[in-house]
């Protein structure tokens, strides 16, 4: 009897020190022996806009299906072309009835359907591929961005924004918020920590800004890869079991922030222009990428002729290659956890735009022999 408690005692210890996340300290160079390589993009197709069709006004948030087809959303848009770039159909309808949206969110696939946060009532709409209306859910939450479906539920990140009474950099809990049972059923979850900038007015108006933010990329179904910091770190959550299974980092040289690079914001306080203090260093992660089995971490390091770093990392977070990537120079820049670029087999999407405003939808081949 006593070798059985103690038998069962041991799994008890043992299945505490396990449950606890797995960190994985990386060394500075990956795995691969052809590490540093540059990789080159083909173009392969465009889509321009067509003003009797489609316009591109402010695209955001451009995403392939499973089926080959290419979505992106805009102002009273959002448009499905066809895996050959060819218009299908706007299935943006304006109103507040069902199937109707305001402004579209972040949107995800599942299977042949296609799954849309409606941003200004708060609303899950479910579409079928050729876009007709299935059903629709009210949220009563105030949620911020569409992370994941899984399992009958949608899982949202929620930001907080502390009331500060003079301005200072502040320090914020994006959680994660699980909505289930038709979205009757709302639950807190677990809670990432960034940094945020709040301009306070001699009236008390604020301006607010992020500089780190939450980047999390659905992996797996049930998963989430995971950067949050200004240092280089990537996590592995599941949702499912609501805890980070893996974190993982590897040696990393940080990027100054180069003293001609633009300044993010510019809104008005008290008849001035406010931006958030300079940062001593470019954040390390620039966004997530998963491409088939594997994670590409774009980096911070940039060389003139090769391009922008990215990191390579598998399921179990060992640095296992990097090279470099010729993005194009005009690729819009994110905005609150939009994507301007999808992969889809071996081919990369990209939203483009010009300085004189002008929008583009380009498909490139990824020509990497060496991978």
């Amino acid at each position: 009897m006593k070798k059985t408690v103690s038998i069962f005692s041991f799994l008890f210890i043992f299945a505490m020190i396990i449950h606890p996340q797995t960190i994985i300290e990386n060394p500075e160079k990956p795995l691969s022996k052809n590490f540093g390589r540059v990789v080159k993009l083909k173009e392969m197709m465009k889509i321009s806009e067509a003003g009797d069709r489609f316009y591109f006004k402010y695209p955001r948030n451009l995403r392939v299906a499973p089926d080959g087809c290419i979505f992106i959303k805009d102002v009273e848009q959002f448009l499905q072309f066809d895996p050959d770039g060819g218009f299908a159909q706007n299935l943006f309808k304006k109103g507040q009835g069902p199937g109707e949206m305001q402004a579209v969110g972040n949107y995800f696939f599942n299977g042949d359907k296609i799954i849309v946060h409606e941003l200004m009532t708060d609303k899950i709409i479910w579409f079928d591929s050729k876009g007709k209306f299935i059903h629709e859910f009210k949220i009563n939450a105030n949620l911020s961005l569409f992370l994941l479906f899984w399992n009958d539920t949608y899982y949202f990140l929620s930001s907080d924004r502390p009331y500060v009474e003079k301005t200072s950099i502040v320090d914020l809990h994006q959680k994660i918020i699980a909505v289930a049972r038709n979205c009757q059923e709302i639950k807190e979850m677990t809670s990432f920590p960034t940094k945020g900038y709040i301009a306070v007015a001699r009236r008390g108006g604020r301006v607010f800004y992020d500089i780190s933010s939450v980047t999390a990329v659905p992996f797996r179904e049930k998963f989430l890869f995971i950067s949050h910091t200004q240092e280089y770190s990537v996590k592995l959550y599941d949702v499912e079991e609501d805890r980070v299974i893996r974190s993982f980092k590897r040696k990393y040289r940080r990027v100054k922030t180069p003293p001609d690079m633009e300044r993010q914001g510019g809104a008005s306080i008290d008849g001035k222009p406010v931006f958030p203090p300079r940062q001593k260093y470019l954040n390390d992660i620039q966004n997530l990428i998963v491409f088939k089995d594997r994670l590409w971490v774009i980096t911070s390091t940039q060389d003139k002729e090769k391009r922008t770093l990215i990191d390579v990392y598998n399921f179990d977070g060992k640095y296992i290659d990097n090279f470099y990537l010729k993005f194009p120079e005009n690729l819009v820049k994110r905005y609150h956890g939009d994507t301007a670029m999808d992969i889809s087999g071996d081919s990369l999407y990209t939203l483009e735009g010009s300085e004189s405003g002008i929008y583009s939808i380009r498909k490139y081949k990824i020509e990497d022999n060496d991978r």
